[in-house]
């Protein structure tokens, strides 16, 4: 209600043209000029005016001063004292300062307690007044047990005798302001809530014996009633649990176990043969998919495993074969020194390819691997290749998949081939926490062409398959999903200034 005389209020500030045209010719108009504005005025304020309010137009001369008010206003009939009270309204707004206006305020007297609220257009006011006694009587018709008072930061505003006479004081009133918890005082309960916006609170104060009086035959029938639904419901739960529960029960574990939990159907001591008989049952069923479920996983993952093998030794033929080309080529020329330490690196490399790609191995042999890499494609290229590692040691008895870093260097000399730039490849290693759990996070990057559009799009694919090129990194991917299922995380992009990058989260094992 305090928002609609707010708006109204507002509206008839802004935008209502009788308003405007009265607030500041009025005193220059002539009475057959205002007849018009003045209807309308009043036509509009009778049909806004809440049952326990009012709507005042005045102006500081006096030539307008009318009013509307509702059937429960101030006892609902205009007298002389109620005009007079009227009056003291005006000259009280009138007596306000400009920062006073477009504000709630509370207005009371020994009889009346009103809450205000006035616009002003020149030396036009539109005031709303709302009747807080007529308010609560209103809205409380058939509450007895309930006593309601507004009450301001001054004074308790509405049934002031009540209060008095209970000896609750302003004070109390207020330190029951909470949303959750009523306040208990003296044989009361006191909810109180503060609006600051009106500069007033309403509180309800019930009194516990009257509680007690009005309940206490309902209180009786209720433990009565209880007692003998909670017998009942004991001697049913029994009688239901003997013939249906139980071997539901069964069958919702027996279910919860196909779905693939891994609690243990319960061996409850049962006399009945027929439910003795449905528990071996669903016993021998759940037994067999167990069964079923653990030999086709064994066969998925013996399938996936070699199809990884085969895939991991088909990227690297040509590889193998460019080597002995440069054995060959190095015997030729009698770089025997140079000979021996690529046979060196390339044997170190061929007994960690042949190494079971699904087991772990540490952080630092990945690490030697990518150095005899490295030395491998260093004696074997004419162009530049700058190796950077940036490792914290603390991390190199860590376990890691074999290749994790070796395939992104392969990835990196195999696609940047152009001769004329110095090729960088720099790899960062260090240990994070993420949801309160250790991982190792790696980030690798180079300088050259970075991954196209294509490569991008096929590698952020969540379920992407071996592809005919960077098979290497798909591979190490599935593996990867293998080994830790969902526990990691890597991500490709490209760096602003050119050069592909990857970033590897892992978890810290051991």
């Amino acid at each position: 209600m305090l928002e609609d005389l707010t708006s109204f209020n507002q509206d008839m500030y802004s935008t209502d043209t009788d308003f405007m045209l009265l607030s500041g010719k009025a005193d220059l108009l002539s009475d057959k000029e205002k007849i018009l504005p003045e209807y309308n005025l009043r036509k509009t304020i009778s049909n806004r005016v809440p049952p326990a309010g009012a709507i005042f137009l005045f102006n500081e001369s006096r030539s307008e001063f009318f009013y509307s008010f509702g059937p429960d206003f101030l006892g609902g009939t205009l007298t002389r004292p109620i005009m007079e009270f009227m009056n003291d309204i005006r000259q009280w707004w009138l007596e306000q300062p400009q920062g006073g206006l477009m504000r709630w305020h509370a207005y009371s007297t020994d009889q009346y307690a009103l809450l205000m609220n006035a616009y002003r257009q020149g030396d036009m006011y539109v005031c709303s007044i709302l009747d807080l006694n007529a308010f609560i009587s209103r809205h409380t018709k058939g509450i007895d047990s309930i006593e309601y008072s507004f009450f301001s930061n001054e004074r308790v505003l509405t049934n002031v005798d009540y209060v008095e006479r209970e000896g609750i004081t302003l004070e109390r009133i207020q330190t029951a302001e909470t949303p959750r918890f009523p306040y208990f005082f003296v044989g009361n309960i006191i909810q109180s809530d503060y609006y600051p916006s009106f500069g007033i609170g309403l509180s309800g104060i019930m009194s516990t014996q009257g509680i007690w009086s009005y309940s206490r035959i309902s209180v009786v029938l209720f433990l009565i009633a209880f007692l003998v639904i909670c017998t009942l419901y004991l001697v049913i739960y029994a009688f239901i649990n003997r013939i249906l529960i139980f071997p539901l029960n069964q069958i919702t574990q027996a279910s919860e176990r196909l779905a693939g939990s891994n609690e243990i159907l319960t061996q409850e001591h049962e006399n009945l043969q027929e439910f003795a008989t449905i528990r071996e049952a669903l016993n021998q069923l759940v037994e067999q998919k167990v069964q079923l479920v653990q030999e086709n996983t064994s066969k998925t993952q013996e399938i996936e495993h070699a199809l990884l093998q085969y895939y991991q030794l088909q990227t690297r033929s040509h590889f193998f074969l460019n080597c002995l080309k440069s054995l060959y080529n190095m015997s030729e020329k009698g770089e025997m020194d140079k000979m021996k330490l690529m046979i060196l690196a390339f044997s170190n490399h061929l007994r960690y390819v042949f190494h079971d790609n699904l087991l772990l191995v540490t952080l630092k042999s990945e690490l030697d691997e990518a150095q005899d890499y490295y030395r491998i494609i260093q004696m074997d290229r004419a162009r530049p290749l700058l190796l950077n590692l940036e490792v914290d040691q603390s991390l190199l008895d860590c376990r890691v998949p074999p290749l994790v870093i070796q395939t992104f260097l392969e990835n990196s000399y195999k696609y940047n081939t152009d001769s004329r730039k110095f090729l960088r490849f720099n790899v960062q290693i260090d240990q994070i926490e993420m949801d309160g759990k250790p991982y190792i996070r790696l980030r690798l990057r180079d300088n050259g062409v970075g991954y196209s559009n294509e490569t991008l799009k096929m590698l952020l694919e969540p379920d992407e398959q071996f592809e005919q090129y960077h098979i290497g990194i798909s591979n190490l991917k599935r593996r990867m999903s293998l080994i830790y299922q969902k526990d990691f995380q890597i991500a490709f992009f490209n760096a602003q200034d050119g050069g592909a990058c990857s970033l590897i989260y892992l978890p810290l094992r051991r």
